[in-house]
């Protein structure tokens, strides 16, 4: 964790005027050793570097930095740096080193997980900078006489101001994709970002983008499973430094599987895996788990059937923001523990390739529009006998219905009908059935859908990537975030992303004679469905509890009555929207632990008991 602050009337900061920041900052961390560093209008103070992943502090020449930076391509910044004589500096000063020489035009070329911000005296400017999938969070705050950045939201918010516009989308199940955080006094520099302020005058660019790279018209299938194999056993080389200490999340499913076979087969051997098991209906995916397990005799360990506001003996966490999943907190803090008390330091996620490998139906829609009327119904036919539905049907949502004008129905049930427990007003003053027609039709025009959808998909993937429980306890790393992997795919023809009855089909192919059959032609996914559904009775006298004088409410964001009425629905098995209703019951556990209301009512539920 790291805290860096900035006068831009550039009188000097002392150790004085940073008291109060540090103090936040220590209630956030805890009572943990504090580095600082002072030049001139800037400062900047870090957990110090034998209780974080890496160093957090660096400098090189005129330039001052703080943050949390991992490196793809060290070696070849190092060299265009002309710093290969210095192999035992940090990532943050490799980075600083490259910029130092090269200028801000280097950060483009940066590959890697990172979040910083460098002062440079000599051009009086402070830059901040986000990597190309905000997988290291920077958070900024300005003040009337500082800007303030760190790692952490819970550093710098003032908890007096809550963005209902966030709220708004959270209760809907929209991941937020551009600065927006949970409390109004705090934006976050978005993914691929740079922000850069000189004195009092502030600019902001992205180094990144994914909508530079359009995919080819051609490129046969050989080329494409080559390049994506080969990028993608790059993509977990870089990110194992130290096998005995690397672990590997394993669900079961294709991407999580395929790191671990590909870390396994190509690379030295992980140290374990960790895989979520949950044996009620749809959730338990150990036949697929096992086969990787069974294949590669590598270290599994299973974290079974954990419930949602389960007690556990410790208190919920107070993160940074809230999370879809947050009641699963005795599940997340279980797989944390055994993971650190079994030695890993690092671990491998399978997460990132839906939201840019998967493919959509929009593909079909473009056709169309483009005149390619045969090609899409051989497509549209396809999909019909793979997916056992009607062709009429499909033709209809694919084909009619996108070139029609559009037209929402009042039906429960459809995903993008606001909830009867949201309060009406709210609901209208933050313009919320507007947001979910625009998440939906925000790829409205012809031809193009298929992109649109993609790039929306990669712009909510900082949403998604870090949290609770592994804030600052393990470096998670991302293969399929490798940077120069996602941009070979965004390149590469439709077909290598999405056919009939098949997602993912470059990666199943390139794990072809790697992974498990069953496991690389699996389609299905496992669910938790259930496990909500359950957990809704089990913790019946929790819930009633907190949603007695829910903070919801008092925020105007719900009608509790109604709120109340879908869980009790939910509870007999007849649920109109889980994601949404999940939404809420998250958000509200969220913010009842800040409000120092949940040991009160666990221990007064526990009494009941």
């Amino acid at each position: 964790m790291f805290l860096c602050a900035f006068r831009p009337d550039g009188e000097p900061l002392d150790r004085a005027a940073l008291m109060a920041h540090v103090s936040r900052m220590r209630a956030v961390a805890g009572d943990v050793e504090l580095n600082a560093t002072l030049s001139g209008p800037f400062a900047a103070v870090a957990q110090d570097s034998r209780a974080a992943t890496r160093p957090l502090l660096g400098r090189w020449r005129g330039l001052v930095g703080v943050g949390d930076v991992r490196l793809d391509n060290r070696a070849e910044l190092a060299r265009v740096a002309g710093i290969e004589a210095y192999p035992s500096i940090s990532d943050l000063e490799v980075a600083l080193a490259a910029i130092d020489a090269h200028g801000d035009g280097i950060i483009q070329r940066i590959l890697g997980d990172y979040g910083f911000v460098y002062w440079d005296a000599r051009a009086c400017k402070l830059v901040a900078v986000r990597d190309a999938f905000g997988v290291r969070p920077l958070y900024f705050r300005t003040t009337p006489s500082i800007v303030l950045f760190s790692s952490r939201i819970g550093a710098l918010a003032s908890d007096e101001h809550i963005d209902l516009d966030y709220v708004g989308r959270f209760l809907m199940g929209l991941p937020t994709a551009g600065s927006e955080t949970i409390w109004k006094d705090v934006r976050a520099v978005r993914a691929g970002a740079c922000l850069i302020q000189r004195g009092t005058v502030r600019s902001a660019h992205r180094h990144w983008r994914a909508e530079a790279f359009a995919a080819s018209p051609s490129m046969n299938d050989a080329t494409a499973i080559e390049q994506f194999r080969s990028l993608f056993a790059e993509a977990v080389r870089v990110r194992i430094d130290d096998p005995a200490h690397t672990w590997a999340q394993l669900s079961g499913g294709l991407d999580s599987s395929s790191v671990v076979a590909v870390a396994n087969k190509e690379h030295a051997q992980v140290a374990g895996t960790v895989t979520l098991v949950d044996t009620m209906t749809g959730g338990d995916e150990r036949v697929w788990s096992d086969a990787v397990v069974n294949r590669f005799h590598v270290r599994n360990e299973q974290i079974t059937n954990y419930w949602a506001w389960q007690v556990d003996g410790d208190a919920p966490p107070r993160t940074d923001a809230p999370s879809p999943v947050y009641p699963f907190f005795a599940r997340d803090r279980r797989m944390l523990e055994t993971v650190r008390d079994s030695g890993g330091r690092v671990l491998l996620s399978g997460f990132g390739s839906d939201h840019y490998l998967f493919g959509n139906l929009h593909y079909i829609t473009d056709l169309a529009a483009r005149g390619k009327v045969n090609a899409a119904i051989r497509e549209l036919l396809g999909w019909s006998v793979a997916s056992r539905q009607s062709f009429w049907t499909m033709a209809r949502d694919h084909f009619v219905a996108p070139f029609l004008p559009a037209a929402r129905g009042s039906d429960p049930t459809d995903p993008e009908s606001v909830p009867a427990w949201m309060d009406p007003v709210f609901a209208r003053q933050h313009q919320v059935s507007t947001l979910m027609r625009s998440a939906h039709l925000a790829a409205a025009r012809p031809g193009a859908r298929f992109q649109a959808m993609t790039m929306a998909g990669i712009a909510a993937i900082p949403a998604w990537v870090h949290g609770w429980p592994f804030e600052g306890a393990l470096d998670v790393r991302y293969p399929f975030l490798h940077r120069p992997l996602v941009e070979a795919v965004l390149a590469m023809p439709v077909a290598m992303r999405i056919r009939p009855g098949i997602h993912k089909w470059v990666l199943r192919e390139a794990m072809h004679g790697i992974l498990p059959e069953p496991v690389r032609n699996r389609s299905s996914k496992g669910s938790i469905d259930a496990r909500i559904l359950w957990s809704l009775q089990q913790e019946r006298r929790t819930l009633d509890r907190m949603l007695r004088d829910p903070i919801l409410a008092q925020l105007g964001c719900v009608d509790p009555v109604a709120l109340r009425s879908s869980v009790d629905r939910a509870r007999r098995g007849i649920p109109t929207n889980l994601v949404h209703l999940m939404s809420a019951l998250s958000l509200e556990t969220w913010l009842t632990v800040r409000a120092g209301r949940w040991t009160a009512d666990a221990r007064a539920a526990q009494s009941a008991a």
